[in-house]
């Protein structure tokens, strides 16, 4: 059943690729908005996309954004969080005011800081200094990374838990200077948030 349900995403994917390059952009790009939110029809979103992406020369800087966006999202939705990262990345890239994919990134990698800590707690009680200094540096560094993108995110859509998830984080690694200054920062952020993407 699977290889029958796989060869007919892929040969949807392919169809949709060949007419994806003989279809004018804008139709392309209209057809795109038509199916990237309903939940039905993301396999052919998720090919939509693609073509697009493939023909980024002729998107605008905007729609390149949107495309980048939705795809990482419609990647995680599928339970496929590695695929969806490069996406939400290029997104931010694009248009760095736009908060969504921060908040994306930041909730992906504040579970894996969850899951780090745990190990951490396994390597301290076990006494292996090594591997404990080791996952202490790669815990930092990641927590770091982390509360980077929460802090775009609740500086552009404030609310409790994300504040609660960038104060745990910065405890965790004992930075009290980015507790003391987190305000601060949060208040630089907001001065360039983009809450919705126009096509």
């Amino acid at each position: 059943m699977k290889n029958i349900l796989l060869t007919a995403y892929l040969t949807l994917l392919l169809s949709s690729f060949a007419c994806a390059q003989k279809q004018d952009i804008k139709d392309l790009y209209f057809d795109y908005l038509q199916v990237r939110m309903d939940a039905d029809e993301k396999p052919e979103a998720k090919a939509k996309a693609i073509a697009l992406l493939q023909r980024s020369s002729e998107l605008s800087k905007t729609q390149l954004g949107n495309v980048n966006y939705h795809l990482g999202r419609l990647y995680e939705e599928d339970g496929e969080i590695e695929k969806s990262v490069p996406y939400y990345e290029e997104s931010i890239k694009i248009t760095p005011g736009y908060y969504v994919p921060y908040r994306a990134l930041g909730f992906m990698y504040y579970k894996k800081c969850k899951d780090l800590a745990q190990k951490l707690t396994t390597i301290n009680q076990s006494g292996t200094g090594t591997a404990g200094n080791k996952a202490s540096e790669e815990f930092k560094s990641l927590s770091l990374k982390t509360a980077k993108y929460l802090e775009k995110s609740q500086a552009c859509d404030p609310d409790v838990e994300t504040l609660g998830m960038i104060k745990a984080l910065y405890k965790n690694i004992k930075d009290d200077r980015a507790l003391a200054t987190l305000n601060d920062r949060l208040k630089a952020l907001s001065a360039d948030c983009v809450t919705l993407l126009e096509d």
